[in-house]
């Protein structure tokens, strides 16, 4: 159970235990049930575009070589503002006036992949432009095609936006609205494929849709979804590295109202677009170290509030097609070439050393700036995430693990800077255009005779303390 010092803390008393130089001091319930995090909870965000081009195949090895890193088992969602530019095609020889043609041959690349790859997809589908048969055509090659790797299809993109910045619907469009299409396109793919999955509304920022879907109970709906972007627009004069560093307190009540809907109607639920600046990114924000500060922490907050899983949203620049968004977390770095960004690494950190189960803790005193997370492996081991935010001034912090390790190691997420994009390492590491990454090898060291472990984390990093049996 825990240690004497931690019970005094989880009292509201602070510690004057023996730390003089310390900045905080952080224990953990090692004992405590925890929230399990789910296998899959690793995710990515792709526009539906990404189907209509020939980098999506099975033989793309940079591609898929860095998302493999990230785990065995995720969520690709395939979605965005450009679904509701795609039209369904069975025959390849036809034509469209769309932007983005989707035909059978780009599912069956889409197929390669997962099966390479193994993970899950949510596979989204034009209600903005679309027709119900139309859907129902498209998901069942869908359905037969991607078999097992298929998650549940979504009906729309931030549909409560049609009648505002998309303007494909009246001004007067609300959730009734919605819900009478969606229930259509329901219909249809249902009387394709009585087996198939939904997630849904997938809306940008009116949540309350999220419990008027659920409200609904259709059949099959098996998980809740919803956007979060932490800053924005980009271009914005407030868009700055101090306030996307600065920006959790806007993330809590989403997650709140998430959390209870999931709750009241037993469905999980998952944010399925994520990123730091929406308008496609802020260049020299979102893509620099800072951003992979603001990453880690969200992974760890969305998983502390009981969600199934996070998909950074990624993909091609609206108005520069042969960039990418200044926020994706794989970047094209040639033809058939990509590489990490600074976000994939807090990807990268949460997958290597967040499964397990997320421990209840208390960081003491408590800070905007410092943010600690504790979780405890499958072995039996423990993890303890620290996230110094502040961009001047180291902190030192003990750790109380709540139980006995002999040794521990520290693997950490820095850069030259706080707004670097390039020279991002984690555990002294860096990952190559394939997905080649090897940690340093790491200094174990013992832990003192008191079970107390101290470390030192620099201005604008992040640590991984692993503690070991």
């Amino acid at each position: 159970m825990a240690t004497a010092a931690m019970e005094l803390l989880f009292a509201g008393n602070r510690i004057g235990h023996a730390q003089s130089d310390m900045s905080a001091f952080f224990a953990v319930a090692y004992d405590d049930p925890g929230r399990q995090i789910a296998a899959d909870f690793i995710g990515l965000s792709c526009e539906s575009a990404i189907l209509a081009d020939d980098e999506l195949n099975a033989s793309n090895s940079s591609l898929l070589g860095l998302i493999r890193l990230l785990g065995r088992k995720g969520v690709i969602r395939i979605g965005g503002n450009t679904s509701e530019r795609t039209v369904w095609r069975a025959d390849a020889n036809s034509t469209a006036s769309s932007s983005f043609v989707i035909t059978p041959a780009s599912i069956d690349r889409l197929a390669a992949c997962l099966r390479e790859l193994g993970w899950k997809v949510i596979y989204g589908l034009n209600l903005a432009r679309g027709t119900p048969e139309e859907a129902a055509a498209e998901a069942a090659y869908v359905s037969h095609a991607l078999g097992d790797n298929l998650l549940a299809f979504q009906i729309g993109n931030e549909p409560d936006g049609f009648g505002r910045w998309t303007a494909v619907r009246p001004d007067t469009y609300d959730a009734m609205a919605f819900l009478r299409e969606w229930r259509s396109f329901h219909a249809a793919i249902r009387a394709r494929l009585p087996q198939a999955r939904f997630a849904g509304p997938d809306t940008a920022s009116e949540i309350d849709w999220v419990a008027a879907l659920a409200e609904q109970r259709p059949d099959r709906l098996i998980l809740l979804t919803h956007h979060y972007y932490a800053e924005g627009p980009a271009g914005a004069p407030h868009v700055t590295i101090a306030n996307l560093l600065n920006s959790d307190s806007r993330l809590a009540p989403v997650l709140e109202k998430l959390a209870l809907y999931g709750r009241k109607y037993s469905l999980p639920y998952r944010v399925v677009e994520t990123n730091s600046v929406y308008n496609e990114g802020q260049p020299g924000v979102s893509d620099t170290l800072a951003a992979a500060l603001w990453g880690l922490e969200l992974m760890l907050e969305v998983a502390a509030a009981g969600a199934a899983g996070v998909n950074f949203h990624a993909g091609a620049h609206n108005l520069r097609p042969a960039e990418d968004k200044a926020y994706s977390p794989i970047a094209r770095n040639g033809p058939g070439q990509y590489r990490a960004t600074p976000i994939y690494y807090a990807m990268l950190a949460f997958a290597l050393f967040a499964r397990g189960a997320l421990l209840p803790a208390r960081l003491a005193p408590p800070s905007s700036h410092l943010k600690a997370f504790a979780v405890r492996a499958p072995q039996d081991n423990l993890h303890v995430f620290l996230i110094n935010k502040n961009l001047a001034r180291d902190v030192r912090v003990a750790i109380d693990p709540g139980r006995h390790f002999h040794s521990f190691s520290i693997a950490r997420l820095v850069g030259p800077s706080v707004d670097a994009s390039r020279g991002i390492t984690l555990g002294g590491s860096g990952v190559d255009e394939l997905g080649a990454w090897s940690r340093a090898t790491p200094q174990r060291q013992r832990v003192a005779a008191g079970g107390e472990i101290a470390v030192a984390v620099p201005a604008a990093s992040a640590a991984v303390v692993s503690m070991h049996a």
